[in-house]
């Protein structure tokens, strides 16, 4: 199993960082790669056109690799909700039609969606778990039951609050058997699990750098299906996404074509020269330990989280609806309102959301970590 990798990071001893879902730390090499990067700024007489295409055709690369496309398949964005915000500028939404999400789905992935509704006059569905059932069962009950067509299916693969799997699988079926357009969120498990776009067949799939693939803020990735290569429409319009647009002579003449693939739906100013190194830096680590083995030790430290906190008599989701690598424990009476503070003050970063513990680890993560943090909140709440 890949070993801890925390000497790669700048994390003082004392800290326990168990907080990958709300924002991980780079690596020293990152850091370094985002200084020299910072510097091409600081000499622009040094820079030549190959400056604003080398390193975003490199991100370009390395982003597919980690959802089983191509790089041609791939936009760089600024955020997840710009990839949503393209999704739901293409994807065909009838009058009288529903767009389906989970209850309680992260603002990334809702707010676009209403409004579209409130444009296209579709209506937006939030589909509701039982008890004992699957967010994938439920959200495939809820495709296959509509009295309406279902125009859109809004999923992912983790109930970002929830710590809930979804298994997506069945619910992109189900999504392309009554021809839904599926969008799917990334940003919680793109870097933790392994994925394949050619067997989900998403139309669209945007995600953040800054959490699972120990990125930076400010930059994100859109997949983007072959079939929206041709026929997508970008909501930001430049040179850079234009063929032609690196010409020196690019003002002189409008260039009405796009460059290939998901490229059109580049952002503008996408070659940030400090930002850029950054996100190469850390997926070129996550790329050579390989992301089945990250998502193997991020499993192996999320069982010792539940074994952890089960010990203390804390709930949570059944165990065949937890995800891998979240572990969102209930702390039921021994709640506190001010546990966040006291556990900072203790050196231990996890998210405390209502009665609930949202613990996430990552690579330079140990073990002790897990028994610290669980002695801590043993204390503290005795």
């Amino acid at each position: 199993m890949l070993p801890s990798q925390r000497h790669l990071f700048a994390i003082p001893d004392g800290v326990i960082y168990l907080d990958a879902a709300y924002m991980s730390p780079i690596p020293s090499s990152a850091v370094e790669a985002g200084i020299r990067g910072a510097r091409v700024k600081g000499a622009p007489w040094e820079m030549t056109i190959d400056s604003f295409y080398d390193e975003v055709e490199r991100a370009r690369e390395l982003a597919a690799g980690f959802i089983g496309a191509s790089a041609a398949d791939i936009a760089v964005i600024p955020a997840t909700s710009y990839g949503i915000a393209v999704a739901a500028a293409n994807v065909p939404t009838p009058a009288g039609s529903i767009i389906l999400m989970m209850e309680n789905e992260h603002t990334s992935h809702r707010y676009a969606w209403y409004e579209l509704a409130g444009r296209s006059g579709a209506r937006v569905v939030t589909v509701q778990r039982q008890s004992g059932q699957s967010w994938g069962e439920a959200m495939v009950a809820a495709i296959l039951g509509s009295a309406a067509p279902v125009s859109v299916v809004a999923g992912t693969l983790v109930h970002w609050f929830e710590g809930m799997s979804v298994d997506i699988d069945p619910v992109a079926e189900a999504a392309h058997a009554v021809g839904a357009s599926l969008v799917l969120d990334g940003t919680q498990w793109v870097g933790a699990v392994p994925f394949d776009v050619t067997r989900v067949r998403p139309d669209f799939l945007s995600f953040a750098t800054y959490k699972f693939l120990i990125g930076p803020y400010r930059l994100g990735f859109l997949y983007a299906d072959p079939a929206w290569h041709e026929k997508g429409r970008p909501i930001e319009f430049h040179s850079w996404n234009r063929s032609g647009g690196e010409r020196s002579d690019f003002y002189l003449e409008t260039m009405p074509d796009y460059l290939p693939g998901a490229r059109r739906f580049d952002m503008g100013e996408r070659s940030d020269f400090a930002v850029l190194p950054v996100a190469i830096e850390a997926m070129e680590l996550l790329r050579n330990w390989g992301i089945e083995a990250v998502n193997e030790r991020l499993t192996f430290l999320n069982r010792r989280i539940w074994a952890e906190a089960e010990r203390q008599g804390f709930g949570g989701p059944e165990p065949r609806h937890r995800a891998g690598h979240i572990a969102v424990v209930e702390l039921g009476q021994k709640y506190r309102a001010d546990l966040g503070q006291a556990l900072r003050e203790k050196g231990a970063f996890v998210t405390v959301r209502g009665t609930k513990l949202r613990i996430t680890p990552h690579v330079y993560n140990e073990e002790r970590d897990v028994v610290r943090l669980f002695e801590l909140v043993a204390d503290l709440t005795a």
